[in-house]
């Protein structure tokens, strides 16, 4: 490649991570505003308790079931349909949002938001990889996290605003203008890598279940722990305002406490891409699920709010830390042809992860209290220390850009 044509991919690499950015802060602001309002306009609406559960259950599970396939669609016929497809899918949901009467409706619109965000995230992630350099690859990963967590802190603050001085349903008229405004970003922002000449060619479901396979066998333990990764994150998510009501944490001090976890998050997703180039992308992934794992077994023995407080900032440090990690990994040893499938796998486990591990944690909570319910995330996570410490290999250059022929 020219010196010339070289420069030119280099600005066009950097003008579509800019607009990256931009896209994933902006729908996470409007993912951010309507989540915690979605269950309690359900509850107004007349939802069961069943029926509130199925709008988390739902959204998981469609997230779930688009993952590799869409991961594996933008591979043959290009990232950015794929991407702009999610979009769409994202706006009509949001629009749902307001637009629903009844409990039913809403979980329709909830599972439509899922199956959106199973086709976005895989096929995103796999656009920031295409656009950089093996060596600015963790750096890059690092700051699409923090806009993406820049944007639910900034989404969470402001629909909390606005749910209380402008009423509930407020909210969700913002979300589809954000969505009019990212398809827009992304139609006009994000440009395909040069050089995706495997676009189109092929039938995607004949002739490459061996290559498959062989892309699952490099990613495995990165898959792993991702899954403890996404169980840990969701059963803290979903269960730590619980946790913190049993010590007499005041809503407001719980707001806190988020807060505090999100601005840990962040802190991790932003430094990130510098500790790798000071220690090397396995020490800084291991140290992360060794921070979640310390976490998960702190909140198993807190009797003291000082515990409890110190177990979620770690938690946030280390799930700052596992999630670049892992994309960045799977982006390192999967074939660019098969780039799109191998972040589709990842957030599938992750999915998988996160239905199962939350469902779990519940039971262990209800049947020996609520200490116990961080007590399976923690004997998963446990596992995937010793499972990525003699597994998950440093990526070297032949790794870098592996093809097949």
């Amino acid at each position: 490649m020219s010196g010339r044509a070289l420069q030119v991919t280099q600005n066009h690499s950097r003008h579509t991570l800019v607009f990256m950015g931009i896209f994933i802060f902006l729908i996470s602001v409007g993912e951010g505003m309507t989540a915690p309002a979605i269950p309690l306009y359900g509850d107004e609406l007349g939802a069961t308790y069943k029926q509130l559960g199925f709008l988390m259950t739902g959204y998981s599970i469609a997230y779930a079931a688009m993952t590799v396939f869409s991961g594996r669609m933008s591979d043959q016929y290009g990232r950015k349909k794929i991407l702009l497809m999610s979009i769409i899918l994202s706006i009509l949901a949001s629009t749902g949002y307001y637009l629903a009467t009844s409990p039913m409706m809403l979980l329709v619109f909830r599972t439509l938001e899922g199956m959106s965000r199973g086709m976005l995230w895989p096929v995103a992630e796999a656009i920031v990889a295409d656009n950089t350099t093996f060596e600015g690859r963790g750096k890059a990963m690092g700051h699409f996290s923090a806009a993406y967590g820049g944007g639910v802190a900034t989404g969470t603050l402001t629909g909390g605003y606005i749910m209380e001085y402008m009423g509930l349903t407020q909210v969700f008229p913002f979300y589809p203008i954000l969505g009019i405004i990212v398809f827009g970003t992304v139609l006009l922002g994000v440009k395909e890598a040069v050089g995706e000449a495997h676009y189109g060619h092929g039938n995607p479901r004949q002739g490459n279940m061996k290559n498959l396979y062989l892309e699952v066998k490099k990613i495995w333990p990165i898959c792993y722990a991702g899954f403890a990764y996404a169980g840990f994150l969701y059963s803290l998510w979903g269960l730590l305002s619980k946790v913190a009501d049993t010590f007499g944490v005041a809503h407001l001090g719980i707001g806190v406490i988020f807060t505090l976890f999100w601005l840990s998050r962040l802190s991790s997703f932003i430094i990130c891409g510098r500790a790798i180039d000071w220690f090397g992308r396995k020490k800084v992934f291991l140290a992360g699920i060794v921070f979640c794992s310390i976490s998960a077994g702190s909140f198993l023995i807190a009797s003291e709010f000082y515990i409890f407080l110190f177990a979620a900032l770690l938690g946030g440090i280390g799930t700052g830390i596992v999630f670049p990690l892992s994309i960045t990994l799977v982006a390192d040893f999967t074939s660019p042809e098969y780039r799109g499938f191998g972040m589709g796998f990842l957030e599938l486990v992750m999915g998988m992860g996160m239905i199962t591990q939350t469902a779990i944690s519940g039971i262990l909570g209800e049947l020996a209290g609520v200490h116990m319910t961080f007590f399976f995330t923690f004997f998963v996570m446990l596992i995937a220390l010793p499972i990525s410490l003699f597994f998950v290999k440093e990526p070297v250059a032949e790794y870098r850009n592996t093809t097949y022929n």
